[in-house]
């Protein structure tokens, strides 16, 4: 990466600390005490910061119990009460990709419209076949136009097989002929690419659910990882 690049990503996320310090110093300006509303202005302050409900909670109970054992809680110190909170949530080291004891390792992609799940698949791939690994790449992504296009190019560039079908055919018998190739082929990976969906259409989900059965027929430990792009704004 350019260090114009990381200066950029710093600056990016610095604003979004800063902009999150701002409000957090609001919620405790003129308080003394940590009280439940400021308990729970701070939680509406985190859960509009997207941290998310189940984070937000987890770091509003951490606060209320140091209250209670007598700690005085300042802005810059539910700063730091969250990044502690975080960094247990997400793990201090980051995990590793799944390997499957017997190639191929079966890895579907999923997430909803927009992510950028092929563009994903693809820095992935690269990685994967810079280190020596052979890659197989499934466009079960039958839906969106010019999907199947936009991984292929990623197969050119990074010198990786792509399995596909022709657009609106089954994604399920997409993932079979791909498993079926990386089999045969002696490949590391499997990378399965799956259209968008929103949890709420069941139908969609039911598309996913026949991918992951359709692979596990052929390989019941598989698939192996499941990844989820998410937006990460």
């Amino acid at each position: 990466m350019s260090p114009s690049f990381i200066s950029a990503l710093r600056s990016g996320l610095g604003k979004t600390r800063d902009a999150l310090a701002g409000k957090i110093e609001s919620v405790f300006r003129g308080r003394p005490i940590l009280d439940e509303e400021t308990l729970d202005e701070l939680e509406a302050v985190l859960i509009q910061a997207d941290l998310g409900i189940a984070a937000a909670e987890s770091i509003i109970d951490s606060a209320r119990n140091r209250a209670a054992r007598g700690y005085k809680l300042n802005a810059r110190g539910a700063m730091a009460l969250i990044e502690q909170e975080l960094s247990a949530i997400l793990g201090a080291q980051p995990s590793a990709l799944a390997c499957a004891t017997t190639p191929p390792t079966v890895i579907v992609v999923v997430g909803v419209n927009g992510t950028g799940k092929t563009t994903s698949i693809g820095k992935i791939a690269a990685m994967l076949a810079a280190r020596g690994d052979h890659v197989i790449l499934a466009a079960a992504d039958t839906f969106r136009a010019a999907a199947i296009d936009q991984l292929e190019a990623w197969g050119r560039r990074t010198e990786c097989t792509v399995v596909r079908h022709q657009e609106g055919a089954d994604p399920a018998a997409v993932a079979f002929d791909a498993y079926q190739a990386a089999r045969a082929r002696g490949a590391d990976y499997l990378i399965v690419d799956t259209a968008g969906r929103l949890h709420t259409k069941s139908n969609l989900m039911e598309e996913l659910k026949k991918i992951t059965r359709v692979v596990s027929r052929e390989c019941p430990s598989a698939p192996h990882e499941v990844l989820l792009v998410v937006d990460a704004t």
